[in-house]
């Protein structure tokens, strides 16, 4: 016998509960069958097995599984249990790539409604947590009573925090979507709190008092205060993460390399940068004529590389380009290729920003990076949201961020429909309450323009990066920072 940590139990009217401290699941016994909220992990099928059949109910009669997001400790036991019940599954389509060893019967719409015997359960799409995460709300009755149970089906913040999204190749939209979800869920009348994992409301320790005093059932709060005061908790986790994350995941760019000190975009600036510690390079890219992918920030080699060199790059040749050198405070080093940079950087672990400074060369940058594996540590970039969108168009798998020189909420919603990541501001315009409202609007935060006299009060506004053209400051200003904190 598989015992749970948390004995089965009724919590009230039809609803029970048969999972584990570590992943709830719920049971609702109806009239023309069983029906099964989220499973757990794979050994989680045989305390449920076990916890059904010690609440006196047969699991032959589970006719439907409902699973609130993909997650593994809400889906791994599914296929056991199917395979032994046939029981239909549900699941939104968004969720698909998480789970394993079995095919959803019904995928969710927004809205819908499953009905089994007298059940009614209202599915909602409250995406953050996942993509498709699902909310459920249904009627139980006690003593009389008539009361309304809800399940917030993502309430965890912390699968918003940088690493993770990056890991699992989620967008940081779903960052505004776990806010919009929590903002839907507050006009959501709950009686009754169902914990989508135990420790949300204390299902342990209310098991223990509902089996001393059954009286007086602490699930049970018919003001919804429960209910408004965990998404509330959700909402103050969710700041929590984003400010712990833009410290923690901070990204220091050599903008241009250490451009400050060396001639930009060349080995020199690059290793430089590197060599100071910053954990990011920043870079920009043309096509020359004979099509070679060169990393050049302006339109001619003229200030880089000497005065009366105003052919533009997309007009020569590489083998005219390497013949120059670009100098700075009398140092020099050659022009590189993209090619080039990727083979001695790629395998670092640093995030890179590609800035996109010609039109027509989306693909072949995309089909580079591609062959780098760059997909998982790189923005690209832009002050052109055409070239951004051909972008997108081709490598849809990348992260992309708009630089741009003001933030409307007509900026906003163009970063939305680009599918953009990253919103990069000028840092003359960072502010906190700014960078807050970006945030919740759903993107990174990565100034540009950044200068001796604003880079402490953009750093301390709680933006997610910084393109310096000097990493050494800004890395000993951060030092010093955290020096404080200890």
């Amino acid at each position: 016998m598989a015992l749970s940590d948390i004995a089965p139990f009724r919590i009230a009217g039809n609803l029970y509960f048969v999972g584990t401290y570590k992943a709830s699941s719920h049971l609702l016994a109806t009239s023309e069958g069983l029906i099964l909220i989220d499973t757990g992990y794979a050994e989680n099928a045989e305390t449920i097995l076990d916890g059904v059949a010690a609440l006196g109910f047969d699991i032959a009669e589970l006719k439907y599984i409902l699973h609130s997001h993909g997650h593994p400790d809400h889906t791994d036991a599914t296929a056991r249990l199917v395979a032994l019940t046939g029981a239909k599954t549900f699941l939104a389509r968004e969720d698909m790539k998480y789970i394993k060893d079995f095919t959803p019967d019904v995928y969710y719409t927004d809205g819908m409604t499953v009905r089994l015997g007298e059940t009614e359960i209202l599915c909602r799409h409250t995406p953050g947590h996942t993509e498709g995460t699902y909310s459920f709300f249904f009627d139980v009755t006690e003593r009389g009573e008539r009361l309304r149970c809800g399940s917030f089906g993502g309430a965890s913040a912390r699968q918003l925090r940088r690493p993770t999204l990056k890991r699992r190749n989620v967008p940081y939209a779903m960052r505004r979507c776990f806010l919009q979800s929590v903002a839907a869920l507050r006009h959501e009348h709950v009686d009754l709190f169902v914990g989508n994992h135990s420790w949300q409301n204390q299902t342990r320790e209310k098991a223990a008092l509902l089996a001393t005093a059954p009286a007086v059932n602490p699930f049970v709060d018919t003001t919804g205060k429960q209910w408004l005061d965990f998404l509330d908790e959700c909402e103050r986790k969710f700041w929590g993460h984003i400010r712990e994350d833009s410290r923690e995941s901070f990204v220091t760019y050599a903008h241009r390399g250490a451009s400050a000190y060396t001639p930009e975009n060349t080995m020199l600036a690059f290793y430089t940068g590197v060599y100071m510690g910053a954990n990011g390079i920043e870079t920009d890219v043309r096509r020359t004529k004979d099509g070679v992918l060169v990393l050049h920030h302006d339109s001619t080699p003229a200030r880089m590389c000497g005065e009366g060199l105003d052919t533009p790059v997309a007009e020569m040749t590489w083998a005219a380009l390497q013949a120059l050198t670009a100098t700075k405070d009398g140092q020099s080093d050659k022009l590189v290729t993209l090619e080039d940079f990727l083979l001695h950087f790629a395998h670092r672990d640093m995030t890179f920003a590609i800035e996109l400074k010609q039109e027509g060369i989306e693909a072949d940058v995309a089909a580079m990076l591609r062959r780098f594996d760059m997909q998982p540590n790189t923005f690209v970039t832009s002050f052109h949201a055409a070239y951004l969108r051909a972008f997108k168009a081709v490598a849809p798998e990348f992260r992309v961020g708009w630089l741009v020189k003001e933030v409307t909420e007509e900026t906003l919603a163009a970063l939305r429909e680009m599918g953009a990541d990253e919103l990069c501001p000028p840092a003359a315009l960072v502010t906190p309450a700014l960078v807050d409202a970006w945030h919740a609007a759903g993107f990174n935060v990565r100034a540009w323009g950044v200068n001796r006299e604003n880079m402490r009060a953009t750093y301390d506004a709680g933006i997610d990066g910084m393109t310096v053209n000097f990493p050494d400051e800004l890395l000993a200003y951060i030092a010093s920072k955290n020096a404080q904190k200890s």
